[in-house]
Parts: C-alpha cells; sequence; structure tokens
C-alpha cells in the first residue's frame, strides 16, 4: 500500500476497526479461493494438455513421490524401505544390531 493510501489507524474507534478488519478477513479469503481456483484451472489444461485425467495426474505424482523418498532398502527384501524418517522398521534396527552400516542400504 502507498502512503498515499495508508490509513491512520490510530483515529478510528473500536467498530470502524473491527470493521476494516472483517473486510480485510473477507478480502483475504476471496483472494486465497481465487488463488486456488487458478492454479486448478491451469490444473485442468495441463492435464488436458497431457491428454490425461487429474486422478491420473495425481496418482503417478503419489507413485513418483513414494519412490523419491525412499532413502533406504532391505537388501534381503527389496519390498521392504524407509524414507530414514520417523522409527527405524524392524529389519533395519534388527540389521544394524547385527552389525551392519547405515550405508548398506542406503538407495
Amino acid at each position: 500500500m502507498s502512503k498515499n493510501n495508508a490509513i491512520d489507524l490510530d483515529n478510528l474507534n473500536v467498530d470502524e476497526l473491527r470493521a476494516i478488519s472483517e473486510n480485510a478477513q473477507q478480502l483475504i479469503a476471496k483472494k486465497q479461493h481465487q488463488r486456488l481456483y487458478d492454479a486448478y484451472i491451469q490444473f485442468e489444461q495441463i492435464a488436458e494438455d497431457s491428454n490425461a485425467t487429474i486422478e491420473e495426474i495425481l496418482k503417478a505424482g503419489e507413485k513418483l513421490e513414494k519412490k523419491r523418498s525412499i532413502k533406504y532398502r532391505n537388501t534381503d527384501n527389496k519390498e521392504e524401505t524407509w524414507t530414514g524418517r520417523g522409527r527405524k522398521p524392524t529389519w533395519l534396527v534388527e540389521a544394524l544390531a547385527a552389525g551392519r552400516d547405515l550405508e548398506d542400504f542406503a538407495i
């Protein structure tokens, strides 16, 4: 906001300040909604350009994100993985207790 449009809040009474606050909250909600709507329209266009549905794109994204986030894999069972976040899985705890190094399982 430029200085020419600045409101001198000190000179307003409580009711006027509340009205400004309520109007600001409504405007914030409206702008947030518009931002999400614009993003959705762009997403629809990407889906159309890709000859896919939004659901197909989201499902593919979930699979890619899951693959990308895996940091460790059990060398004895390729289905067992760990992202490196949260509790260590039992297979990894047991392997580390048996003397293996964490780096042995890094992808």
